[in-house]
């Protein structure tokens, strides 16, 4: 393999090449002939062993040819090698006698001197004969050598004149910078170095560019945080410093070593010794010590003295190390090593880095703890981490607490890093009143890249053994999930409790989707008494859906069957089939707009289930065919906008009721829509403080008139009234679905203002809204008509206006946020609801809102006066408290208290949360008894190891903040 060389061990180098193995053999004579040191000046200082070189040469071994002791012997001579002259076929090599009798047709043997600037002194004893003595090339040919492996690597260059001592061009190395310029001159060799051509000009390793404070640690590449920066527990961070290393695509063995030294020495054709500041590079890999020792012959190398190895994400310290340079393994010994993107390091009695990356340590451990701190550690006799699987191996392994071993084991297989590995996931413990303890481990099976299933059994003190399983699988078209649990038996429940749930999406060709989410309970209370680790639907209705999509640029065509199974409240009607289609023309004349809607839909209920008591309507089913053209025309300004449309709307029925046969039959709904939707936006700046704002006043006219038919004998399949809210006002049909529009002729006013920073930051919005009826609605109500107002058949609502929507969004800052919608009376002017939500979320680690419904409106009967309070909140770097306080102030009864306090550090966190809540929030402010439960629970996250301990008390961080324990950010 090639070998080029750097700064001060060229000298050496060139002497190991330059002279020939009948002269001296390290093996045989292991004392150095030469010794030399480069110079603060650039020479060379060399010494020869006087005694050494009076000695006679010894006899060649076997193939060699025999050179007696007493005659006087040639001078020492290397060639090129082949590929560096071409006028000389078959160059010996550096083992063989060179041979006088060259062709005359070849070009001569060259002669190889040392640089001009180290005189080389003679044997004495040896004079060279006459007649082997060569002088330059006869035709002044210049030659640019450099030292290679085990010979030199020469150009000839022509074209210059006998003698010259013009400088010829140079070789280069990789890293672009030349080695030794060597010409032809006065029958010896000129060689000089290229000034500024010593890459040890060039540092491999730059420091870090990031202004930081240095920590203790900071020879593993620690640094410490400034005051006040650190965004977490972490007092500091692994920073790994840029790395200047040639890029070379080929083999490893195939890449050139490059080593520098501030001085060697070298026993000729034997081990090299290396003194201060030594760097061994090759490749992506450097090795670098104080002193150290390298074999040519054998490619090993030995360091000692504050070694230390590196390469990109990984760093390796040691008091000794042992490479070998053709298979890339690296031996060190009492060494510590970093990982830095997985933020882990350790410590052996010995580590081996091999070839292929992987890591194996010897009586050592692993630890996700700063330096420093070893508040968790695995030790094990032997630990084999492989980045390419993204796996560790633990060989008798003990998990120690703050030095204390507190689970051993004899094998244990665990994650390095996100990728996907079968193997024991980390447990989960809790207990509660009426559960006792609860136990789960689950166990991964990592089948194929594209399937997965995770098994967890879980023990439940109180209930028995539930066995839960996830399987996933995921091929070119489509996601799966089934999930599936069992509890045979349940000691409470007098039963066997299961779950099942599967889950589909999928592009079946171009343009063409599907669709599957379905979940199903053995009883109504399986969530309320198990929970599930399991990523299902838990809603009081749980869908049993399939749906099909097909999508053009204007249009589109869907396919859905929709059930549910119904746990809590009344069933609703499920669609067996809806099918839909729906599109959009743009710009057809005149910038008129086109749409139309077209649906049918069967609508099924189960009678058996639940339903309205008493009423005839919920036994009503059947199918409804609905169909909703629509031309509009708009106009956008920066000052306001008009946006007219006209709909026909139309719903036809064939119902079914098997206790009312006046409700059934062919029934129809057709309306008329006409509507015209205007504002404008007027603007002033003013300042206030050192700000510059933008005040704007927004005016809106919604004008709109439905004439529809009667609706009384059709049910509301799938349709509900909007609530009263601001936006809702200006809605078309003030209904949500195809079953109900209001009939009316209105206008609504709304005022809004708003106040904008200089950014285009709006940091205020207040407005109202009232919609005035120039008639009656017979057959169905807009947002706010009801209770007194509500529209039923022979009642229409009467009054002339609405109450009052209020809207008001406060941005304080960026991350203090108010916000508020109401009911105003309309005559008194009182507020008759009130919803208001203040947050601070700056996107650390802090968080809390407080919140506050009350529908005085309906007080006190439906119990809608409610505040939910949560904070989450750092009291310093390591600690933080964390709570939330659900009440219902018109029950006089609190839903959901926690409380609780977390401890992090840099590699660990322990929660303690101590939790009493409402079985079913439903049951409150009703005649029926409500369930409470109390719960303490104890939580451990080992980073890189997971949690211990996490359970149903430990859903708090979802709940009040919306994220999952992976994306907290406190590590």
């Amino acid at each position: 393999m090639p070998f080029n060389t750097r700064a001060g061990f060229k000298l050496a180098l060139a002497v190991a090449a330059a002279i020939s193995a009948q002269t001296l053999r390290a093996e045989d004579n292991p004392e150095r002939l030469w010794s030399c040191n480069l110079t603060p000046s650039g020479d060379w200082d060399c010494e020869v062993n006087e005694a050494l070189a009076r000695q006679p040469a010894q006899t060649p071994r076997d193939g060699d040819q025999e050179v007696a002791p007493d005659t006087e012997r040639e001078p020492v001579r290397i060639e090129p090698a082949e590929s560096a002259v071409a006028a000389q076929p078959e160059a010996p090599t550096s083992r063989q006698e060179p041979r006088p009798e060259a062709a005359a047709d070849s070009a001569p043997p060259v002669e190889i001197a040392a640089p001009a600037a180290v005189d080389w002194p003679k044997p004495p004893e040896v004079q060279p004969k006459p007649q082997t003595a060569l002088s330059a090339p006869a035709n002044g040919t210049d030659w640019n050598c450099v030292a290679q492996g085990d010979s030199w690597d020469c150009q000839q260059q022509a074209g210059q004149q006998t003698g010259a001592t013009r400088s010829t061009n140079t070789r280069t190395l990789a890293a672009g910078k030349p080695e030794w310029d060597c010409t032809a001159s006065g029958g010896d060799w000129d060689c000089k170095q290229v000034p500024g051509a010593a890459p040890a000009a060039q540092p491999l390793v730059q420091s870090p560019t990031a202004p930081l404070t240095p920590a203790s640690a900071a020879a593993l590449d620690w640094y410490a945080y400034a005051p006040g920066e650190a965004p977490g527990a972490c007092r500091g961070r692994y920073v790994e410093p840029e790395l200047a290393f040639l890029e070379d695509e080929r083999p490893l063995d195939q890449q050139p070593v490059y080593i520098d030294a501030l001085s060697s020495s070298t026993v000729l054709d034997g081990i090299t010794t290396l003194e201060g500041g030594i760097q061994i590079q090759r490749g992506g890999r450097l090795i670098s010590s104080t002193r150290g020792e390298y074999d040519r012959q054998s490619s090993q190398a030995r360091l000692f003295g504050e070694v230390k190895y590196r390469e990109r994400g990984f760093l390796l310290r040691g008091e000794q190390a042992d490479a070998d340079m053709l298979s890339g393994d690296t031996r060190f010994h009492n060494a510590q090593y970093v990982m830095h993107q997985e933020h882990m390091r350790g410590q052996a009695r010995q580590i081996t880095r091999f070839g292929d990356s992987r890591v194996r340590l010897d009586e050592g451990a692993v630890t996700y703890c700063e330096p420093g701190s070893n508040a968790w550690q695995l030790a094990a006799k032997s630990i084999e981490l492989d980045p390419e699987t993204g796996r560790g191996v633990a060989r008798h392994a003990t998990l120690d607490v703050a030095g204390v071993p507190v689970l051993y084991t004899p094998y244990l297989s665990f994650p390095i890093d996100d990728r996907r590995q079968s193997g024991f996931l980390y447990p989960s413990i809790r207990y509660s009143v009426s559960d006792g303890i609860d136990l789960s481990v689950p166990y991964y099976f990592n089948i194929a890249p594209n399937l997965d299933d995770t098994l967890t059994p879980r023990y439940i003190g109180e209930r028995g053994l539930l066995l839960e399983n996830e399987l996933r699988y995921m091929n070119a078209w489509s996601h799966n999930s089934l999930s599936t649990a069992i509890l045979a038996d349940d000691s409470q429940y007098n039963g066997d409790r299961w779950l099942l749930g599967f889950e589909h999406q999928g592009t079946l060709k171009q343009n063409l989707s599907s669709r599957i989410d379905f979940t199903r309970v053995s009883d109504d209370d399986y969530f309320e008494d198990l929970g599930t680790s399991l990523d299902v639907q838990r809603d009081d209705h749980l869908d049993q859906l399939l749906e099909l999509n097909y999508r053009q640029p204007n249009w589109a065509l869907s396919f859905r069957t929709q059930g549910y199974q119904t746990i809590d409240g009344t069933t609703p009607y499920e669609r067996l089939p809806q099918i839909r289609l729906t599109g959009f023309q743009p710009d057809l004349a005149g910038g008129l707009n086109a749409s139309y809607e077209a649906e049918y839909v069967r609508f099924e209920r189960n009678l058996e289930s639940r339903y309205a008591p008493g009423s005839d309507a919920g036994h009503t089913v059947g199918s409804r065919v609905h169909l909703r053209p629509r031309v509009s025309y708009a106009l956008e300004q920066p000052w306001g906008f008009v946006r007219s449309a006209a709909t026909l709307w139309h719903s036809s029925y064939d119902l079914e009721n098997d206790r009312d046969s006046t409700l059934g039959g062919s029934q129809s709904i057709s309306a008329g829509i006409v509507s015209l939707d205007t504002g404008l936006v007027f603007e002033r700046d003013y300042e206030l403080g050192d700000g510059t704002y933008t005040q704007t006043l927004e005016p809106r006219l919604f004008l709109l008139h439905a004439e529809a038919d009667k609706q009384f004998e059709v049910p509301t399949f799938d349709s509900s009234q909007l609530s009263f809210t601001y936006s809702n006002l200006f809605h078309e049909t003030g209904w949500s679905g195809n079953d109900r529009v209001a009939d009316t002729t209105q206008a609504t006013l709304g005022l809004s203002s708003a106040i904008y920073s200089r950014q285009g930051i709006e940091k205020l919005r207040v407005g109202v809204a009232q919609a005035h009826y120039f008639a009656d609605r017979e057959y169905a109500g807009r947002p706010g008509d009801s209770g007194d107002t509500a529209v039923t058949q022979g009642n229409p609502a009467t009054n002339s206006s609405s109450n009052l929507a209020t809207l008001a969004n406060w941005n304080f800052t960026r991350n203090l946020r108010l916000t508020h919608n109401g009911e105003v009376d309309r005559d008194s002017y009182e507020f008759l609801e009130h919803n208001y939500k203040l947050s601070y979320r700056p996107g650390d680690r802090r968080l809390f809102y407080l919140s506050y419904r009350d529908n005085i409106e309906k007080r006190p009967n439906d119990g809608n006066q409610q505040l939910d309070m949560a904070f989450r909140w750092p009291l310093s770097n390591q600690w933080t408290g964390y709570g939330r306080w659900q009440q219902d102030l018109d029950a006089n009864e609190n839903l959901d208290t926690l409380l609780g306090i977390e401890y992090s550090s840099c590699c660990w966190k322990v929660r303690l949360t101590g939790r009493r809540w409402v079985v079913d929030p439903d049951s409150v402010g009703s005649n029926e008894a409500f369930e409470t439960d109390t719960g303490i629970f104890l939580q451990f996250v080992l980073r890189g190891l997971g949690s211990f301990g996490q359970g149903e008390g430990s859903d708090y961080l979802k709940e009040i903040t919306g994220y999952d324990e992976d994306d907290d950010g406190t590590f």
